[in-house]
């Protein structure tokens, strides 16, 4: 933003000088104003979107109980799973 800071108190121009740079400010305060309108508004959507940090323990939690009972062969889900494609692929089924 560019204000024109020529002003002479004696000069007719003047008050139209000082009219069309506060006009200028208030254009640049109004896009400051949007664009951080805009920003709080991204700010918020993301902070609703945010996993809590129990929430990030309890999956990790729950992940790593999963891949224990899949290493021991204990998760009957994964394990069928893996049998029906085993056979599929052997043309058993």
């Amino acid at each position: 933003m560019e204000l024109d800071t020529q002003l002479n108190a004696s000069d007719r121009t003047t008050r139209e000088t000082i009219s069309k740079n506060f006009r200028e400010i208030q254009n640049t305060y109004d896009d400051l104003n949007r664009s951080l309108n805009r920003l709080n508004t991204r700010l918020d959507n993301l902070n609703k979107q945010k996993a809590t940090h129990d929430e990030v323990k309890a999956a990790k939690d729950e992940w790593k109980n999963k891949i224990e009972h899949v290493a021991l062969g204990t998760d009957y889900e994964t394990v069928e799973q893996a049998v029906m494609q085993i056979l599929k692929e052997k043309g058993m089924i």
